[in-house]
């Protein structure tokens, strides 16, 4: 409660303290500021890594091999996936995991998180060599509505789908009542990230990731 309280708050008191009308207030936006770039991300992977480590084996079985990378976005890939998927990351760093079997690359993971109405909504993506997303999860849900999103049953609708694919809310993906703010971050969200997956998969087989 006290992380989600301080998330909500943190945007708030920055732009409050932004106020040309006293130095004071300059200096209280600019350490906020601070605090929400640096602290932030603390909070949204603190005990997160293992949630998704325990999806990520119950995807893939018990005897896979997981690596585990921090990976800060290039800039050309980063600009280029906000634009096509419609979607500003919220940080410059996405958290990835590749998948082995019996010492053969089987997969990619990607941990990332698309703003919901206020609060930052964490996501799982799963993709196979080919691009393409075999599983979804909602690792994080903070806010009280829109938590929709998480249901399987909608997930599964974006199985099968990678770049090139057609993620538009009401044409390729079923909406939510209620949930319009959820359904558009998340669809875009995993469109991102499958842009991001096609990248990195040429990374990969060029030797350079």
């Amino acid at each position: 409660m006290i992380t989600k309280n301080l998330l909500k708050c943190l945007p708030k008191l920055f732009f409050n303290g932004m106020s040309l009308k006293n130095n004071y207030f300059i200096q209280r936006g600019l350490t906020i500021v601070i605090l929400y770039i640096t602290v932030l991300p603390y909070f949204l992977i603190g005990g997160i890594r293992e949630d998704a480590e325990e999806l990520i084996f119950s995807t893939y079985g018990k005897d896979i091999q997981v690596d585990f990378k921090k990976w800060n976005l290039p800039q050309e890939i980063k600009i280029y996936s906000e634009n096509k998927a419609r979607s500003r990351f919220m940080f410059d760093h996405i958290y990835v995991w590749k998948i082995s079997e019996f010492d053969s690359l089987v997969g990619v993971a990607i941990l990332d998180n698309v703003l919901g109405k206020s609060l930052p909504i964490t996501y799982l993506t799963f993709f196979n060599m080919d691009g393409q997303l075999i599983n979804a999860h909602i690792v994080k849900y903070r806010e009280d509505y829109g938590y929709e999103v998480g249901n399987r049953r909608w997930l599964n609708q974006f199985l099968g789908l990678d770049a090139s694919s057609d993620y538009n809310v009401g044409i390729n993906i079923d909406g939510i009542s209620g949930a319009t703010i959820s359904v558009n971050s998340v669809s875009r969200g995993i469109n991102r990230s499958a842009i991001i997956i096609e990248y990195l998969l040429s990374e990969l087989d060029a030797g350079s990731y």
